[in-house]
């Protein structure tokens, strides 16, 4: 191989970290971000239809995370001129308190990822993200609060 070639094939992960939306320093993309909310809210709306007596508190969680895509977006258009849209997917919900687990992991991680990138963020995006992120965590205690009443355990 020439020097040439050698040289692009050196530089392709940064090449690649840029078109797939990867950050640096492992902190998550706001795309990243955003899907991961998709994800979340397709799940806490299909718990919703499965426990019909939390279902306005997990409707109201599901509005939550679609409000947190819907910033996730903007910021991210703000930041790269692109705009970013969560691929579509159907949450399938067989057992609900094991889904239940699932959406508090999930809204966790989240909140985790948001952090992350709040961390890695310039100013005035870091307020923003700071905020979001702790909106996450209460969601994700909210969701471990649900799980303990499902076991007749610290419900108050």
């Amino acid at each position: 191989m020439d020097d040439g070639t050698i040289s692009a094939l050196r530089g392709f992960d940064d090449i690649w970290a840029r078109v797939s939306g990867a950050s640096e320093g492992g902190a998550p993309s706001l795309g990243a971000l955003a899907e991961a909310a998709a994800r979340q809210c397709e799940l806490l709306t299909a718990l919703s239809r499965r426990c019909p007596a939390q279902a306005a508190r997990l409707r109201g969680m599901a509005a939550a995370e679609r409000a947190l895509i819907c910033r996730l977006r903007a910021e991210r258009f703000l930041a790269s001129g692109e705009d970013c849209r969560p691929s579509a997917a159907c949450a399938v919900v067989n057992n609900a308190l094991c889904a239940l687990r699932e959406a508090q992991l999930g809204a966790s991680s989240l909140a985790e990822g948001l952090q992350a990138a709040a961390n890695a963020a310039p100013c005035e995006l870091r307020r923003a993200l700071d905020s979001l992120a702790a909106g996450e965590r209460c969601r994700a205690r909210e969701l471990r609060e649900l799980i303990l009443c499902c076991f007749g355990a610290n419900c108050s």
